[in-house]
């Protein structure tokens, strides 16, 4: 029943994406007497029912991230990461109705939006003499998966977090070698390539993703065993996120709030030629679009910490973008719905 009623939300939501020419089906933008109040009240509430159980999630880890002053949360890290993300990526690939010509355009989507981020953040920064490989990473690479990936599903369906986790393969596999490679200043480029083959969230998305193509057939009880699993993914990455909050503070404030705009709105703006140039429609379009306008990665402090690489700007970077994504996010949801 669990299963039939996802695919029901997400076929729902599908219905009122918008098409090719970036219209929504049935809705001309105004709003005509009663009937138009009623549709702005649905769509409304829908958003809000969205919204709602994510920033709850993200309110319960910040307070106890208070009180706990942070203990416990690189396990809620590692859980999260090794254990319940990687059953629902596998989970998703695997069940998903997933159209090569779809992963193929996510994918192109993906490096257009990393390689123009960087274009641009070069052309505003790079110009004048301040730029920098630390300043650039958190423009170039979007956070993906723990702050997305919960909101698509609700929004989505599986169909929705497929979608989302083809589009952070490219993702993933750079950042853990670019990534690293520019936060350390250019000089591990072999621990940046040993971290992605150490991440088991790409095993499991290309295994899932060869599975569910080559029609390989799975035990009912293996793949129940993996959904039970996956969906704890959703409130532990907005738990671990929520306890994170604290951990950042702002610094050189119109450098940080420069790459804000570029990282969320150029990624946005980027994100809708992306959809234009390669015809994308549906889930798949929504979801290059929510994507497109996420914020800085987290990962990208981490790295820039480890490696002494301006580490306070790139904090201020993500947590800019971060909060900022609280008042994007909305907009996006019912543009998109």
């Amino acid at each position: 029943m669990r299963r039939e009623g996802t695919a029901v939300f997400g076929a729902a939501r599908r219905d009122g994406l918008a098409g090719r020419d970036g219209a929504r089906p049935g809705w001309d933008g105004r709003l005509p007497g009663r009937n138009g109040a009623l549709v702005y009240f649905h769509r409304v509430t829908q958003i809000i029912n969205i919204i709602g159980p994510t920033l709850f999630a993200i309110a319960l880890g910040y307070l106890y991230g208070r009180v706990s002053r942070g203990a416990g949360v690189g396990t809620l890290i590692d859980i999260a990461m090794f254990i319940a993300t990687p059953c629902l990526v596998f989970y998703s690939l695997y069940t998903s109705a997933i159209v090569i010509g779809d992963a193929l355009d996510g994918w192109a989507s993906c490096l257009i939006i990393m390689a123009g981020g960087f274009i641009i953040a070069w052309l505003v920064f790079g110009l004048r003499g301040k730029g920098s490989s630390a300043l650039y990473l958190p423009i170039i690479f979007a956070n993906t998966i723990n702050i997305p990936l919960p909101i698509i599903y609700l929004a989505f369906g599986d169909e929705g977090v497929a979608n989302a986790v083809l589009f952070y393969i490219p993702n993933g596999l750079l950042i853990y070698s670019l990534g690293v490679y520019m936060a350390s200043g250019r000089k591990e480029v072999r621990q940046g390539i040993k971290a992605v083959f150490s991440t088991p969230l790409i095993y499991a998305a290309v295994l899932g993703l060869v599975l569910n193509l080559t029609g390989v057939p799975l035990p009912e009880v293996v793949i129940d065993s993996l959904e039970f699993v996956g969906r704890a993914a959703v409130p532990l990455m907005l738990l671990v996120l929520g306890m994170n909050f604290g951990r950042y503070r702002f610094a050189q404030i119109p450098v940080t709030l420069t790459a804000a705009v570029i990282r969320m709105g150029g990624g946005f703006a980027l994100g809708l030629f992306c959809v234009w140039l390669l015809g994308m429609t549906g889930i798949p379009r929504a979801v290059v679009l929510f994507e497109a306008a996420m914020p800085s990665a987290v990962v990208t402090a981490a790295l820039c910490i480890k490696y002494d690489n301006q580490a306070e700007l790139v904090s201020s970077i993500v947590l800019t973008t971060t909060i900022m994504a609280m008042g994007v996010i909305p907009a996006l949801l019912y543009y998109l719905t």
